[in-house]
């Protein structure tokens, strides 16, 4: 499959913001990154921890057996577990594209989406890196540093059922 590379400065915009689509559970409270104990969290809290730079990681997949379109934030370093994905968020899973675009809101930040694989090299989901940025830092950097962090937590999934294991 090809990877498309998408530019979209507003959707990134709004998806920093916590947009939501409207949805049932948009109504309900997000659950907090402190209390998600599972697997895919303590995969997203060992990247922040080694990654500075980053100032925002989340984790998007389905649950086992849901629909690819029932797909959610399940592990992030903000407040947000839960959260139904938005057409973006759906777009990098299901149609493999790349999104590279700086925060309009917030002209110190950067976001990377990716696709989320699991070890085979599946995809499973989506991963949403938020990088700090600076008017004219180098965005392809960013964007290699993405893949790196990707690609590094995919070797330590098994499968999208294991992200969803009680962390130990």
């Amino acid at each position: 499959m090809r990877n498309h590379l998408v530019f979209s400065a507003a959707a990134a915009a709004a998806v920093l913001a916590g947009a939501t689509a409207g949805s049932a559970l948009a109504a309900e409270p997000l659950g907090k990154a402190a209390d998600n104990a599972i697997y895919a969290q303590t995969l997203v809290n060992e990247q922040m921890a080694k990654h500075p730079e980053l100032v925002v990681l989340g984790m998007h997949a389905p649950k086992p057996g849901a629909s690819a379109k029932d797909s959610h934030m399940i592990a992030t370093n903000l407040d947000r577990i839960g959260k139904m994905d938005d057409e973006d968020d759906l777009a990098v899973a299901q149609e493999r594209k790349t999104i590279l675009a700086p925060n309009l809101k917030e002209p110190t930040k950067f976001e990377v989406a990716v696709p989320l694989k699991d070890a085979s090299g599946k995809v499973i989901g989506s991963l949403s890196t938020v990088f700090k940025y600076a008017a004219g830092d180098d965005e392809v950097k960013m964007h290699v540093a993405a893949l790196a962090i990707r690609d590094e937590m995919a070797r330590k999934i098994p499968s999208v059922a294991a992200l969803f294991k009680p962390a130990h």
